[in-house]
């Protein structure tokens, strides 16, 4: 099997894009304990360490300034915001064949709302660190994130408002 990070081609393409194929064959090679070399840079992550469970990475962010900016937020985020005690918060490379979320949260409310119901409550011990709101906030900034959460809300409530509970 071809190295599929020394690929160049269809499944490669500017901008650190990965077609499903190339990704198929980084996993299997992954999986296989392969090393993976990439020709060129596919990006940047935030990646936070939690002791006792795995990492999150968050990606892939283009730019390594925008990675850092996530990360910033989220680092101040854990001065409000329960964690595992001990998470550490850093920028890394952009590794596709690991589990990522998505760099950017919905920031317009309706949207934001649908993506509520895919969210894990916290369970108060940190454990779902970064939540939903976390990384709104560290997105767009603790001011316009309440407003949009607020607004985000309202419309979860509306779409899930059962007309038969007026009675």
């Amino acid at each position: 099997m071809e190295n599929p990070g020394l690929r160049r081609g269809p499944g490669r393409h500017p901008g650190g894009y990965i077609g499903d194929s190339t990704r198929a064959e980084i996993a299997y090679a992954h999986n296989l304990g392969r090393p993976i070399r990439y020709t060129d840079p596919l990006g940047h992550a935030v990646v936070l360490t939690r002791p006792g469970l795995p990492p999150v990475r968050i990606g892939p962010c283009e730019k390594e300034h925008q990675a850092e900016q996530i990360a910033a937020g989220l680092r101040a985020q854990m001065h409000n915001t329960e964690h595992v005690e001990g998470t550490v918060v850093d920028v890394g490379d952009y590794r596709p064949e690991l589990e990522h979320l998505d760099p950017r949260v919905p920031a317009e409310p309706y949207a934001l709302a649908e993506a509520m119901d895919d969210n894990q409550d916290g369970d108060g011990t940190g454990h779902n660190f970064p939540d939903l709101h976390a990384r709104l906030v560290a997105q767009e900034g603790p001011t316009r994130a309440y407003e949009v959460w607020g607004q985000a809300c309202k419309a979860y409530d509306a779409l899930h408002h059962d007309p038969g509970e007026d009675d």
